[in-house]
């Protein structure tokens, strides 16, 4: 996910403003009626986020989140070099996979 300074833009900023990368990862939501949508937390597969530092434009790594999927109660969330299970009713790591 970039994030860009507006003080970087004259005026209004353009819908295809590029920016620093501050995040890569699956977003999950809560939804309902009551309340409406709402972030529940965010789940990555890089360890280190100095990584976005060195990202300038373009971020690319074989732990770039790509695919997620549920079974049950886990929430799986697929990268090129892992697979990470979370735990749907508290999000806690339950564990991972390195990928060969």
């Amino acid at each position: 996910m970039p994030d860009y300074d507006d003080s970087d833009w004259s005026g209004v900023v353009p819908p295809n403003a590029y920016g620093e990368y501050v995040y890569q990862g699956a977003y999950v939501f809560h939804v309902s009626r009551e309340e409406g949508i709402g972030l529940r937390e965010r789940i990555t597969h890089i360890e280190d986020t100095q990584d976005f530092l060195k990202s300038g434009y373009w971020f690319e790594s074989e732990y770039s989140v790509e695919r997620s999927l549920y079974i049950d109660d886990v929430l799986y969330t697929i990268s090129r070099d892992m697979i990470k299970m979370n735990s749907l009713d508290d999000l806690s790591e339950i564990g991972k996979v390195k990928l060969p």
